[in-house]
Formats: C-alpha cells, structure tokens, sequence
C-alpha cells in the first residue's frame, strides 16, 4: 500500500527538519539552543515540582528563573544579574511562545541569509535582543504609567532579536517578493511596517514591555541594515588617513590602487549578481546553478 498523503507530508517535514539541523548553520544552532533551553527548563521544573511534593518542600522554581534568567526592569537589579542581558534571548514562556518565536526566527533567519553572512545574522541576534532589554528597561523607568512595575517586570524571549534580524534585511532588502498566505504578492517592507505597526498600537495592552523590546530590536535593525548596506562608514576615513601616513591603498588584481568609487561600484556589480543567482534558485532550484554561481555565492557569503 501506498502512504496516504499526509504521512507523506510529514515524512517530507521530518527530513526537511533533519536536513535543516544537520546543516549546522548559524540560524539552526540559534534555533536549537532556544529549543534546548525551553526543554531542559521544562524538565527542572518538572523535578523541581516532584521533590517539592515527596519531601514537602516550597521550592520556587519559576521565581529562581526570574530572578537569575529573565532581564529586569529594575536598573540594580541588572547589576546583581548582568548576565540576563543574554539570557533572556533563549528564554521563553510556555509552547506557543517559543513556537511563534522559532517560526519567525526561521523565516526571517533564511531571509537574512539569502543577502548576507551568517556572522552578520549572529551579531544581529544578540546585538539586537541587548537593545530591546535596554528598550524595555527604559521604558519602564522613563515612564510614571510603570512606574510601579519597574520592581518586579521582567522580559524575556527571542522577539526583539528576531524583529532586529528581520527589519535589517527590510532594510537591505526592502522589494524583496514574497507570497504569502490569504494576502498574495507582496514585499519585505510592507510586512515590516505591518509588524512595527502592531507594536507601537499595542504599547497600551497587556505585554507593553515585550512591544518596547520589539521596537528596541527594530531600531537596532534598521541601523544594522544601513550598516551592511552602505558598508563601514569609517572606511574612507580610515583610507584617507592611511594615504596621508604613506601606507598603500587596497590593490584589485591588476596591483594598482583600488580608490572607493572603484571600490563600491564592485561592490554594486556583485549584489546585483547575487540577485541574479537567487532569483535563478527561486525559479529553477539551487540544483540548476552552475559550478562558477555556486562558487560565487559561496565566496561572496563569507
């Protein structure tokens, strides 16, 4: 017998995962740490909850992780627990949370990672979560409305890492296509907009500090983005200042000086190639690109 088409479906998943995780890219070892995380704290809490049962103990294992895991609103207590700036990115609350979170991390991640390296997509990650902490704390400690709050919030989750990544690709990016589901063709701005929107229309519910975070990671990104796209903006500074001591100027395969609008105009034919050879992979696979396209994009993503 033949395997009915949703066992199919779900072999065809099963491998896909598989093959994800097995790649060892920088977004599947970002995914699998926050995963990781998520189970082995599901665990403590369950062991935790037997032994406070069999030995009728009160043991807190929700307040241990806020107080030493979650960042704090509270400015002194982020002194006691600097380290919370990095561990609040892997720590979430409960399935649907860490779902959603995983879902547009890997959405975004591959995004990311069609235009730029996956060093730039790590730096994002935790540059743009530290932001949207430091968002939420001041926040809560600029505003009288949380002022009664600040002693006790906290905020954790990957959300203002994954906005980062995905704003900084917008930015890199913004008319890259996309199809999506009940909405059709649309583009990576637009559904940028969407999402800063619904932060900043959301700041009066329930989770304000998560949407504060959100937008610290959106800022972060939109400058991250300017960044890699307009590349360093020391660079022709730093060249001038080499010329002016006498060292030598970048050199291109013929051995002469390479100046900066030599340089940049490289760099335009290279992303337009690059474009080329993903809307090649887009339409016909990454199976039909040749040798030298393969070799190219390698090299151009390292």
């Amino acid at each position: 017998m033949y395997p009915s088409p949703f066992r199919q479906r779900l072999r065809f998943l099963g491998q896909g995962i598989r093959q994800f995780f097995a790649e060892r890219s920088a977004l599947s070892r970002l995914m699998l740490i926050n995963i990781a995380v998520f189970l082995l704290m599901l665990v403590a809490r369950w062991l935790v909850y037997v032994i406070s049962f069999l030995f009728r103990l009160n043991l807190d294992f929700t307040g241990w992780t806020t107080e030493y895991l979650d960042f704090p609103a509270d400015f002194t207590a982020l002194l006691y627990h600097p380290w919370t700036l990095v561990t609040s990115l892997f720590v979430h609350n409960g399935f649907w949370h860490i779902f959603f979170n995983m879902f547009m991390l890997y959405v975004a991640g591959r995004l990311f990672l069609k235009y730029l390296t996956q060093k730039q997509l790590v730096t994002t990650y935790f540059i743009g979560g530290i932001v949207g902490n430091l968002f939420f704390m001041g926040a809560y400690n600029l505003f009288p409305v949380f002022a009664n709050a600040v002693s006790y919030s906290t905020c954790v989750g990957a959300s203002g890492a994954i906005m980062a990544i995905l704003i900084a690709v917008t930015v890199y990016r913004p008319n890259h296509p996309l199809n999506l589901i009940l909405i059709g063709q649309t583009t990576m701005k637009w559904v940028a907009v969407v999402f800063v929107a619904i932060d900043l229309l959301s700041i009066t519910g329930g989770n304000a500090g998560g949407h504060f975070a959100h937008l610290g990671g959106a800022v972060y990104g939109a400058l991250a983005g300017l960044f890699y796209l307009k590349g360093n903006p020391f660079r022709k500074v730093v060249f001038e200042r080499n010329q002016q001591k006498g060292y030598r100027a970048p050199t291109g395969t013929s051995g002469r000086p390479v100046s900066d609008a030599d340089y940049n105009a490289k760099k335009r034919q290279d992303e337009a190639k690059v474009d080329s050879i993903l809307d090649k992979i887009s339409k016909s696979g990454y199976d039909s690109l040749t040798k030298e396209e393969r070799d190219f994009l390698y090299n151009y993503k390292r």
